[in-house]
């Protein structure tokens, strides 16, 4: 949704889940910005709903959305990014990725995966769930 003269636009923006729709908060300067609004409020209401393994947390696991919120939550909060370190062990033909992020001086480590990628995802989402909790 977009209001304002063409000079000084406000957006607000809303997601769609599985039939449920989540709106941004407030109104924002940019779209991008009302869109992420927007999916932050899907990503705290149904994360909250069910345990971590559920079909919801799968997809934001998947889309990669955590590594997004941790990286803008520290910008905003004039933090250094965040930055993570992963270790490979395992024998070669079936490696294991074990990653840490670390941000604003705290380290937080993800379950194990069968991917760098995927272990950093990992990571990121027990960072964002710490520091809801802890919030």
């Amino acid at each position: 949704m977009r209001e304002g003269p063409d000079h000084v636009p406000r957006f607000k923006a809303s997601v769609n889940f599985n039939g449920e729709v989540f709106v941004s908060p407030t109104y924002c300067t940019t779209l991008r910005q009302a869109e992420h609004a927007a999916a932050e409020v899907a990503l705290n209401t149904l994360s909250a709903r069910g345990p971590s393994r559920s079909l919801t947390a799968r997809v934001f696991d998947e889309s990669g959305v955590y590594k997004n919120l941790l990286q803008e939550t520290a910008h905003k909060a004039g933090l250094d990014l965040p930055l993570y370190t992963t270790i490979r062990t395992g024998p070669g033909h079936v490696p294991v990725f074990t990653s840490t992020v670390e941000l604003a001086g705290m380290s937080f480590t993800g379950e194990s995966a069968k991917t760098k990628k995927q272990a950093e995802k990992n990571a990121a989402i027990a960072a964002w769930s710490s520091l809801k909790t802890n919030k």
